[in-house]
């Protein structure tokens, strides 16, 4: 898999995020692989990890990056929220995915609380 973040221009060459920049793309396409096997609690806590990786950021030149990539994992985890309240709610809804939706609902909120 391709990296989700890659450095296009930074004044500092990306020196400063490259380990966090890397862990985080892991994180990433780690996230996608469980996505595709179903395993949507693996998914969510593994995005949860990259999205406070990005915490550790803490260069003033890396601010506008960080927030990017909290933004993006945050769209993320919102994706699959939606995904996962769509299978579980409704008629047609099951109680298999229930653990999964009430997880990312709780890590959502827990990220939004420190915005």
């Amino acid at each position: 898999m391709s990296d989700k973040f890659e450095m296009v221009r930074c004044m500092r060459e990306g020196r400063y995020c490259q380990e966090h920049r890397s862990a985080i793309n892991k994180g990433f396409n780690e996230s996608d692989s469980f996505l595709l096997n179903k395993e949507y609690s693996m998914s969510i806590l593994t995005l949860k990890e990259a999205y406070y990786k990005t915490t550790e950021l803490q260069e003033t030149s890396c601010a506008q990056c960080a927030e990017l990539f909290r933004c993006t994992i945050t769209r993320s985890l919102e994706s699959i929220y939606n995904d996962l309240r769509r299978m579980t709610e409704g008629f047609f809804g099951t109680k298999r995915y229930q653990s999964s939706y009430e997880l990312v609902c709780s890590v959502l909120a827990e990220i939004k609380k420190e915005n």
